[in-house]
């Protein structure tokens, strides 16, 4: 089967690293270039020269030109599209990027489906595509796109476009509830499905290190993620301080972000600096070396697509606690393989903090064992594997 992956997630050069870019739909794409042909286009928004006094414009357009490359054996061409700030692509930026597209691919023929990842311009441009190829149309949506959406010219961009779409498939089982409630189109329940991001399976912890974790007490509490006001890391914060005969515990504080500055004012404030530490941006390695040392893993962030650093937590023996309601309500379910919070609520989050700090080893041992089976299953190995068996279906 000839797949084409058209999105804006995924790594965009060689030896970018996993901080810089998310290597999510590329471990799928891995998976697939083993027994299918692949050919990935990472689309490379950049802003025009006019915009050049702005931030991002030196870092978007770094690497805003044409540029075909190999990563773990799949076929990478990275396009640049212009995008001025907070307006819609332009139609005409669209057709000149379809047309290099087809004229690429053209020269080793038309694929059978196309994976579009992300909406906006993923979706435009491949449609555009598949009908010069006369391909099956998929559509991948994460939440961002729900909130693309939300906004009327959007939706009514796409639903222009959602009659040439064949399937749609949702990150999680949050989202496609989110989009139904949106969604006038003509779709039904047989033009969906859900797929869900992965782990490797190298990553679940060994059982000796399991075994002393298990044994030692939950001292340690992380988070590892992004510094943004969604991670509600405030939240987690008010929390922490919140718990009694606290003496001992820690918290770490994985990753960077235009909120650090703030939170590092809030542990001052808190007059918390001895137990609550600030550990940087780290490679997803580093991260998962520090979770395999830490007890508890809590983050309520909100919305959230799915959150696979949950996974990566339930993997390496971390008491989970994820948000209730969101992309990874149903993968953690409360009191069995982790617990759920309500995500702005300081109170209920301090209350699952010492539930998880102060459980028997009995149940201790039930709630990381569920956990770490949830993660097995959820390795992208097979997780692609999957897509691909419903993806051919309709090839």
């Amino acid at each position: 089967m000839r797949i084409l992956l058209i999105t804006t997630l995924y790594p965009g050069y060689v030896n970018q690293s996993n901080i810089q870019a998310t290597h999510a739909v590329h471990n799928f794409a891995k998976e697939w270039v083993k027994k299918n042909e692949l050919k990935v286009i990472r689309l490379w928004p950049y802003y025009p020269n006019i915009f050049k006094c702005l931030k991002k414009t030196k870092i978007m357009n770094q690497f805003a030109y044409e540029e075909s490359f190999i990563l773990d054996n799949v076929n990478i061409y990275r396009v640049p599209i212009p995008k001025i700030p907070k307006i819609s692509y332009r139609n005409k930026d669209i057709r000149l990027v379809s047309k290099k597209i087809i004229k690429t691919i053209n020269n080793e023929g038309n694929p059978d489906i196309i994976i579009c990842d992300m909406l906006n311009p993923s979706i435009y441009i491949g449609e555009l595509v598949a009908r010069a190829c006369h391909s099956v149309l998929l559509a991948s949506l994460h939440n961002s796109d729900i909130v693309y959406l939300s906004k009327n010219k959007n939706y009514k961009r796409f639903i222009n476009t959602d009659q040439n779409v064949d399937k749609i498939v949702f990150r999680s089982k949050k989202i496609k509830e989110n989009f139904l409630k949106l969604y006038g189109g003509n779709k039904n329940e047989k033009d969906y499905y859900k797929i869900l991001f992965g782990i490797n399976k190298t990553d679940i912890i060994n059982s000796n290190k399991l075994e002393r974790k298990i044994a030692n007490p939950n001292k340690i509490i992380i988070i590892a993620s992004s510094l943004k006001k969604l991670k509600k890391v405030d939240v987690l914060i008010n929390a922490f301080v919140r718990i009694k005969d606290k003496k001992g515990y820690i918290l770490k504080i994985i990753g960077d972000g235009p909120e650090r500055i703030r939170l590092e004012k809030q542990v001052k404030a808190l007059g918390s600096e001895d137990y609550i530490y600030f550990e940087g941006e780290k490679t997803r390695d580093e991260t998962l070396a520090l979770m395999e040392e830490a007890d508890i893993f809590a983050m309520v962030s909100s919305p959230e697509t799915f959150g696979l650093v949950y996974v990566e937590a339930m993997a390496k023996g971390c008491i989970t606690i994820g948000s209730k309601g969101e992309g990874i309500d149903g993968v953690i379910i409360d009191d069995e393989n982790g617990f759920l919070c309500v995500p702005d609520d300081v109170e209920n989050l301090k209350v699952n903090l010492e539930k998880a700090i102060t459980l028997n080893i009995k149940d201790k041992k039930r709630i990381i064992y569920n956990a770490i089976d949830t993660a097995s299953a959820l390795n992208h190995e097979d997780l692609a594997a999957k897509f691909l068996e419903r993806i051919k279906k309709y090839g």
